[in-house]
């Protein structure tokens, strides 16, 4: 897709805001005249724009002169016509006509004769009656030109009403020749009075009467000049200023008669008599009306049908109530300034005070009033009717009243309006200026839109999209305020794209902080006159300049230059949060940024932020998370690093998924500053020379999912970013050829599998290095020649078995052979310049003497450095040439203490050769050591026979030597029980650890093995016969009971017939003694041992004088069964 270029010139740009007028355009206003002979703007500074202190004069837009209205103005008179000088002849034509006897002389430009005396200074002319008494007219033309102007005349010295003299200004300017003046003044003892603007034929444009006492002359002199002046006359005024009295001035009937052009009459200071409803009879033009300050009881020329149909603006500061009610049929009234009145519900007309800007408001010419709950009054400032409807809940918009002057405005803000009305409402139709901020609307129409509007404030409402018709519909509004809505601009929507490209280009400065920016800008070359530019907005609360003016005016041979001045000064604005009414877009949360182009594509789903071919220098500024698919196009810019002018990552940069980014200066691309859910990275044409290792590994990681462009890179073949070309080689060999070929180190092809690039740890001798690690070869390719230098072979982590031929290509120009981690049992022929070679973690033995020769004259020579451990070296006496040569060149073996033995582990260089080597005395010390050892071992057996065999047999460790043989292995039970009815409780535990336990004997005891009805001594008798064991329990109830005794000599006679130990006596801790026994008994337990119950190791010594034959059976049935 393509997209709108910003800074393509566009025909919708509107007018340009500066008119650029030359300094002699100025003069002519303020009346300065050149010399006839200079050019017309030979004063006007020169624009070059090499030289800044010109630039001055040519944004200079401030500074303009305002001529006031009703103020004496110099600045109309054309400088060529105006006359310098009386003619040198008027006396000779002055006597010729009027007489010899008449006297006239001229000096310096004053004329003296015997009526009057005339001077000319500075194109004004003073005419001086000296006579008080007028005879004739005997002024002449004081220039023999035609056309000529003057800028004023003042007539003195007439001191009666009645003096013909006391006549408009076209008399004087017919008898002078004088086509045109600025002001004409007549000083009278009582009136002074001044024409302006004056032209002989038509006369003069006002007309002002200034009484300068009071004076019952004033009202004769006021009516016969009024009657006498030209019907031309727009304007007159008669004032008196005194304070502290007023003088009466008494009208005459038809006064005004024929002045058919007036439009102004004034009145201020007077008490004024005379008026009635013939006054203003016939003046239909006659639109302002103004008693200042007057006495006036008589109102009844406000009857005047002539001045109701005419009358537009009245001023009543009288002192008496003006009731408004005779206003009612003043159809065309809009203002009336009055001090007391009584008011008038149906009076259309603004009601005003003096000095306030705001009048009171009370019907609309459509018959509305104001709506309720709003507030509505006249602004005369503006000429605005003010609604006011702000805060009000209101969710519609009432009718609205059509206001007898001006235009309307409506402040609806703060209100909860979903949306507006059709403009055929009352009075929406013509209103200029919409207040909607802060509500809820969500859309515009153009059906729903006053017809001209030049203000609208639609901010902090819920809209995301304006459409084409209302789109064409803004651009005709001077003020259009839109901050706090979010804008969805889809990038099929040129309407809108455009439109807020264009608004994007309105500089809008808040005035609070525009003298901060102005200041912080004013440090650059020009920045000190980009002030200029801005004009304040009529509400103070910003100033506007024009971005694409402001460039203009700097001129385009400093293109470049002005459009960084145009970056620094945005910059500026956001630096210090100066921007007023922010274009906010809805997929940012932010604007777009600076001078780019924003849109969200249907089809995709994508957001895409145009921001190419700008001459940017920093990354543009995204300051929030973007939770959609967002593509940058930075292309053709000059951006050096991927952060913004403050260094500051921010979340926006982040979120990016695709960044085009070619045709820029960056020299790094760091880890930390890739998005990292990014798919799609082009750094084409740029300047990088590697990508760090980090960048690589988030790159391999995402290898299905995030796709990179890197072509047109200034790479470096670099052996310190091989993971880089690594990943060059695979994803664009073309471009890693490319950078192979650029170094010229070698003339070949890499191998297909390896990876080629210039080894720079040696900076006074350049390597080639080919690194095949890690990708499982079983073979060494053919290797490139290098055309300088030597070549590194890293070949780590693959399969190779076999050493490589001598006669491989390249292999003669090995220096350094990295072989470690491979399958390696013995060196064919090394090559002959090595330096270096690692054969660690491979499966060597030992070195020949062939290949040990070798490293050692390379050792002696070069300083030849070997890395051999991780080998399962052999520790033999055949090897220990081997050892000694690990030995003495330790100092060139890298980390030789870890080379091991293979069979002890031992490092090499901790070996001595009687290690692996021993003499004849060591052989038979050693042996003698050995014997001794043994027959120790044999006389502790013996010594301590009983408990190493329990031992053994409770650990089942050596049984065939532990168990006994046992002679009686056909009997029913292993034990038989013995022991009284009183000792019961003692059963459990023999029972669960002798049957239950780990050996699972099987006892017989009479509570549960003797049948009931049987005889006590045949059981007994039974038992001890049908049992391999007989266990006594030896407790002082045992030794008390008779069937006890009995058992036990029945027990005892069984095992004197027998060959093996078949009793077992445990003796308890309460027997003291065997009194209880008879001596037979006795006997026994005296010369016999037994089994103490409170022995830690009773249990052991118990289950070892147990039966052996069916436990033996067992563990080695179970031995061969895991077999």
């Amino acid at each position: 897709m393509e997209h709108s270029k910003l800074w393509d010139l566009r025909p919708e740009v509107r007018d340009r805001r500066f008119k650029w007028t030359s300094d002699g355009q100025q003069q002519q206003q303020l009346g300065w005249c050149n010399n006839k002979d200079d050019p017309p703007n030979s004063h006007q500074k020169s624009k070059s724009n090499n030289d800044a202190r010109n630039l001055n004069s040519r944004v200079r837009v401030r500074a303009r002169v305002r001529v006031v209205p009703g103020e004496m103005r110099t600045g109309d008179i054309n400088c060529s016509n105006g006359l310098g000088n009386i003619r040198e002849d008027y006396c000779e034509v002055y006597l010729g006509e009027f007489g010899e006897d008449r006297t006239c002389s001229i000096a310096n430009n004053i004329v003296t004769t015997e009526d009057y005396q005339m001077k000319l200074v500075f194109l004004k002319l003073q005419i001086n009656w000296t006579s008080p008494v007028f005879h004739r007219w005997n002024i002449l033309k004081i220039s023999n030109e035609t056309n000529n102007e003057l800028v004023t005349i003042s007539v003195l010295g007439i001191r009666s009403e009645v003096d013909v003299r006391i006549s408009p200004a076209v008399q004087y300017l017919s008898l002078l020749g004088i086509r045109e003046i600025s002001g004409y003044d007549i000083y009278l003892p009582s009136v002074l009075i001044t024409e302006m603007d004056v032209h002989h034929v038509n006369g003069p444009k006002m007309v002002t009467f200034k009484y300068l006492y009071d004076s019952p002359d004033n009202s004769l002199i006021t009516n016969n000049y009024i009657r006498k002046t030209m019907n031309n006359t727009e304007k007159i005024k008669i004032y008196y200023l005194n304070t502290f009295e007023k003088t009466t001035l008494t009208m005459e009937e038809n006064i005004f008669h024929g002045k058919d052009k007036m439009s102004s009459v004034i009145f201020t200071g007077l008490k004024i008599e005379g008026l009635t409803d013939k006054t203003f009879e016939n003046v239909t033009t006659l639109s302002s009306l103004i008693f200042d300050y007057v006495v006036l009881k008589d109102l009844s020329f406000l009857r005047s049908p002539t001045l109701q149909a005419s009358l537009k603006y009245c001023i009543m500061k009288v002192e008496n109530t003006v009731d408004l009610k005779s206003f009612a049929k003043f159809t065309n009234l809009e203002i009336i300034e009055v001090n007391r009145y009584k008011a008038f519900k149906s009076l259309t007309a603004f009601i005003c005070e003096t000095y306030k800007s705001h009048c009171k408001f009370t019907l609309g010419i459509n018959g509305v009033a104001c709506p309720l709950k709003c507030n509505c009054s006249y602004n005369r400032d503006k000429s605005q009717l003010e609604i006011d409807c702000w805060q009000k809940n209101l969710t519609t918009i009432p009718l609205l009243p059509i206001p007898k002057k001006g235009n309307s405005a409506l402040v609806f803000q703060n209100n909860l309006l979903t949306e507006l009305p059709y403009n055929s409402l009352e009075g929406y139709r013509n209103i200029k200026s919409l207040d909607v901020s802060y509500n809820q609307l969500t859309s515009l129409s153009i059906s729903q839109l006053p017809e001209s509007l030049h203000y609208l404030d639609i901010r902090h409402n819920k809209i995301t999209t304006l459409s084409p018709e209302v789109v064409e519909y803004l651009y005709s509004v001077n003020i259009f305020n839109q901050f706090g809505n979010k804008w969805i601009i889809y990038c099929d929507e040129y309407h809108l794209q455009e439109f807020f490209w264009y608004k994007a280009k309105l500089l809008r400065i808040k005035t609070s902080k525009f003298e901060t920016i102005m200041e912080y800008i004013e440090l650059s070359a020009k920045g000190s006159f980009v002030e200029n530019f801005f004009v304040e907005n009529i509400d103070l609360l910003y100033q506007e300049a024009n971005e694409d003016e402001i460039i203009e005016a700097f001129g385009h041979s400093d293109k470049y230059f002005n459009l960084k001045l145009m970056e620094a000064l945005n910059h500026a604005i956001w630096l210090f949060s100066g921007e007023f009414d922010e274009i906010i877009l809805h997929h940012l949360n932010a604007p777009c940024p600076y001078r780019c182009s924003c849109c969200f594509e249907r089809l995709t789903d994508e957001f895409l932020i145009n921001c190419q071919n700008l001459t940017l220098d920093s990354y543009p500024r995204l300051p929030n998370w973007i939770p959609y698919n967002t593509t940058l196009y930075l292309d053709a810019n000059e951006i050096r690093k991927l952060t913004n002018t403050e260094s500051v990552i921010v979340s926006g940069h982040a979120s990016i998924q695709k960044l085009h980014m070619a045709q820029n200066l960056l020299r790094e691309l760091p880890l930390h500053l890739l998005p990292e859910n990014i798919t799609y990275l082009d750094v084409r044409n740029n300047l990088l020379k590697y990508l760090d290792d980090g960048v690589i590994a988030f790159l391999e990681y995402r290898e299905n999912i995030t796709k990179i462009e890197l072509s047109g890179n200034p790479w470096e073949c670099n052996c310190k970013a091989k993971a880089f070309l690594s990943f060059l080689r695979k994803h664009e060999p073309m471009e890693y050829d490319t950078v192979l070929r650029r170094v010229e180190i070698t003339q070949d092809m890499c191998p297909e599998d390896c990876i080629c690039c210039v080894d720079t740890s040696n900076p006074d001798s350049l390597a080639l290095m080919v690194d095949c690690s890690g990708k499982e070869l079983s073979e060494i390719p053919p290797l490139p020649t290098p055309t300088y230098g030597q070549t590194t072979l890293v070949f780590e982590r693959n399969s190779l078995k076999k050493w490589p031929s001598s006669l491989l290509p390249g292999y003669s120009s090995l220096t350094r052979f990295y072989l470690a981690n491979n399958r390696l049992s013995d060196i064919d022929q090394l090559p002959d310049k090595l330096e270096y070679l690692d054969i660690s973690n491979n499966n060597f033995s030992a070195l020949d003497d062939r290949v040990r020769g070798f490293l050692q004259k390379r050792m002696n020579s070069s300083q030849l450095q070997l890395s051999l451990f991780g080998n399962p070296w052999t520790c033999r006496c055949e090897e220990k040439d081997f050892l000694a040569f690990v030995k003495e060149q330790a100092k060139n073996i890298a980390n030789a203490s870890a080379i091991q033995c293979s069979d002890t582990g031992r490092s090499l260089i901790e070996v001595e050769e009687t290690d692996i080597c021993p003499s004849v005395l060591i052989y038979y010390t050693s042996l003698a050591v050995s014997l001794l050892i043994i027959a120790l071992s044999i006389n502790f057996f013996i010594c301590f026979r009983q408990p190493i065999m329990i031992w053994f047999y409770e650990h089942e460790i050596c049984l065939s030597l532990a168990a006994r043989r046992e002679l009686d292995e056909d009997k029913k039970y292993d034990a038989f029980l013995s022991f009284t009815h009183k000792d019961e409780e003692l059963i459990e535990e023999f029972v669960d650890r002798l049957e239950n336990g780990r050996h699972k004997f099987r006892l017989c005891f009479y509570l549960r093995d003797w049948l009931v009805g049987e005889s006590i001594p045949d059981c007994i008798n039974q038992s001890v016969k049908g049992s391999r064991r007989i266990i006594i329990l030896m407790t002082k109830n045992f030794l008390k009971s008779t069937w006890g005794r009995l058992e036990f000599r029945l027990a005892l006679h069984a095992t004197s017939r027998d060959r093996c130990k078949r009793l077992i006596v445990v003796l308890y801790p309460d027997v003291e003694n065997f009194d209880d026994l008879d001596s037979e008994l006795r006997a026994y337990m005296v010369l016999n041992t037994y089994l103490d119950r409170n022995n830690p190791n009773f249990w052991n010594k118990l289950m070892y004088s147990m039966p052996h034959a069916r436990h033996l059976n067992r563990s080695l049935s179970d031995a061969e069964t895991k077999v």
